[in-house]
């Protein structure tokens, strides 16, 4: 994808703030992806309008993989969301950007391996499609992600 391309995307998101000059090594270990996932690169792309509550799921923080992540009992979701929803931007540091990494998930590989603990980064699982718009193109490992856009 190039910078500027429009697309939807769907899954795991998180916001700009987290991830803004850091390099891909350490978003691996930011975002919970095993070693060397982002070794040939990653797009980030930035949502181009909000999701609403029925569009995403609460996914706590990167130290709690998917496969390992469980709601906790008594929490009110719709609060927690419409709480989520009221930190959210399209724009500055609060934006939300998606992390497309250049080696795609590997169905044949342990997923405790694949996405070991990351360091609490706070996501959230988009259940619909939203589009969003390519903002950088890192190409490896020691690049630092710097939007373009």
């Amino acid at each position: 994808m190039t910078i500027g391309a429009v697309t939807t995307v769907r899954g795991y998101i998180t916001q700009d703030k987290y991830l803004i000059g850091r390099r891909l090594s350490e978003l691996e270990r930011y975002l919970g992806f095993h070693a060397g996932r982002l070794a040939l690169g990653a797009t980030f792309i930035r949502l181009d309008r909000l999701p609403q509550a029925g569009e995403f799921e609460l996914a706590a923080y990167s130290m709690t993989a998917s496969h390992r992540y469980a709601t906790p009992p008594g929490l009110d979701a719709s609060k927690l969301k419409s709480l989520a929803v009221s930190r959210w931007s399209l724009t500055g540091p609060d934006r939300l950007v998606k992390v497309i990494p250049g080696i795609a998930h590997d169905p044949n590989m342990d997923s405790d391996e694949q996405y070991p603990p990351g360091s609490g980064v706070p996501q959230w699982k988009l259940t619909a499609s939203i589009p969003g718009t390519v903002v950088a193109e890192v190409k490896t490992s020691a690049d630092k992600y710097r939007p373009a856009l």
